[in-house]
């Protein structure tokens, strides 16, 4: 497909500048020339093509330092969606692996010393713009920056080097695992990789092990892969954290800013039509009415412009396969907006009083441990859970996707797909941020290529309740 890149490109900085609600704190960071610029030259010199503006624009939203940003391609008979097959860190100049999911030359622990003849702390410094997201070391992301070269020397733990490609592995759908284990006699543990709006698989775990969570008096929450899902996800895990028994209304409430720009509600409004046809298709009334209802509350608010909000609109949560796919398994999960807020329990004839949520009391402390890939539902749960005395935050501070809420997904030319926030939290409103910091911690813990063989944060936890 043939595309006009220049209108593209101009499309992409106008829906930034007027539409995507972190704007107004992003101003200052925001420079298009050098990727106008750049975009203009790759074109009079017959460069540009689709990888290449993908990665300008790629790098032109990283500026901004906003994960909540992406741009991506859909699949398609020229291009597929990849990954280097392995995850990476930066200690010093050198990048370490972390994790390697599919390339089998590597492993954990072993030492990228340069990618494409460089060191990585020199290419670091040699970035005209900050295209890795992050500030510090142990927050930047490379994973983009890699998919762009095209070969990086490894030292092994014993010494040995390699030079090698980068190969090129089909993109895996995550595994969100939800583990308990028991360290100590006192002590219980948990892992939960996502707050899944299904919790059937986390409550089948807490039921499992409700006779030893009963009697323990220290837990541990190990949230560093948390990658977020839905808010309603991590109820079954308020009991754990509280101190006292609360109804779900008593729960800290953050009001959302939207931003309806009539730009923003039109393209709502065509997101939820495509899921009114599918869910009509299906039989699923519904649904179906939901997305109705969505539909004309959007285009009756279409150009108000930023709008408080008690909560985010039902079906913000749309599936992560929506967005890196560009429509194909768009769903509604659920006929309610996400748990916190909540709203109180109704039944048919007036309302009812509302069941309290009832706290463990037998657990005392309980420590969380974050880390930079803890993100989005993720960190609403830890930023509520933090407010308990008896919890204490380990590790290092979140991702920082918190401040913003509620993605747009644009389909552009049938080939990109761009996916920016259209909300903002109350409390950035009031000069509050946490999209470049991410959540602090109450004990923090600096990463080294330690951590790539050892579980130096779990360690830690345990000698704390020890």
């Amino acid at each position: 497909m043939k595309h006009r890149y220049d209108d593209l490109l101009r499309l992409i900085i106008r829906t930034i500048k007027n539409d995507y609600a972190g704007f107004p704190e992003k101003m200052e960071r925001h420079d298009s020339r050098y990727y106008v610029n750049t975009t203009g030259t790759a074109f009079k010199q017959g460069k540009l093509d689709e990888l290449l503006f993908l990665r300008i624009v790629s790098q032109y939203l990283a500026s901004l330092g906003d994960p909540n940003l992406k741009f991506s391609m859909v699949d398609h008979e020229d291009y597929r969606n990849y990954s280097v097959g392995f995850r990476v860190r930066r200690f010093a100049d050198d990048l370490y692996v972390t994790e390697c999911a599919q390339d089998e030359r590597l492993k954990a622990g072993d030492r990228l010393i340069s990618v494409n003849h460089l060191p990585a702390g020199m290419h670091r410094a040699k970035f005209r713009k900050n295209i890795l997201i992050g500030n510090t070391a142990e927050r930047e992301q490379w994973g983009g920056f890699l998919k762009m070269a095209d070969h990086f020397v490894v030292e092994h733990p014993d010494g040995t080097r390699e030079d090698l490609p980068f190969a090129h592995f089909e993109l895996q759908q995550p595994e969100h695992r939800v583990r308990f284990w028991k360290p100590s006699s006192d002590v219980c543990c948990l892992s939960v990789e996502e707050f899944s709006q299904d919790t059937a698989a986390l409550e089948t775990l807490l039921n499992a092990h409700e006779a030893e969570l009963r009697i323990c008096s220290s837990l541990v929450i190990d949230l560093r892969k948390n990658e977020g899902g839905t808010e309603s996800g991590f109820e079954p895990l308020l009991p754990l954290v509280m101190e006292h028994p609360l109804p779900r209304t008593e729960l800290p409430e953050e009001p959302v800013y939207m931003n309806y720009t009539k730009e923003n509600c039109d393209r709502r409004v065509r997101e939820f039509q495509v899921l009114k046809n599918m869910y009509e298709k299906e039989a699923d009334e519904g649904a179906a009415r939901m997305c109705g209802d969505l539909i004309r509350e959007y285009i009756e608010k279409a150009g108000s412009g930023l709008t408080r909000e008690y909560t985010e609109k039902a079906g913000s949560g749309l599936t992560r396969e929506y967005t890196e796919k560009a429509g194909s398994g768009l769903r509604l999960e659920s006929e309610e907006a996400d748990f916190w807020p909540g709203a109180g329990s109704k039944e048919a004839g007036g309302c009812q009083a509302e069941p309290l949520l009832q706290p463990y009391e037998n657990i005392k402390k309980v420590i969380l441990i974050t880390d930079t890939w803890c993100r989005d539902a993720g960190e609403v749960f830890v930023k509520m859970a933090a407010d308990f005395s008896k919890v204490t935050v380990l590790g290092r501070p979140t991702m920082g996707t918190i401040d913003y809420t509620n993605s747009v997904t644009m389909v552009l030319d049938q080939t990109f797909v761009l996916s920016y926030p259209m909300g903002k939290r109350g409390y950035v409103m009031d000069g509050t941020r946490y999209n470049e910091t991410g959540l602090p911690v109450d004990i923090y813990v600096p990463w080294t290529p330690r951590e790539c063989t050892e579980d130096v944060l779990l360690e830690k936890a345990l000698e704390i309740l020890s």
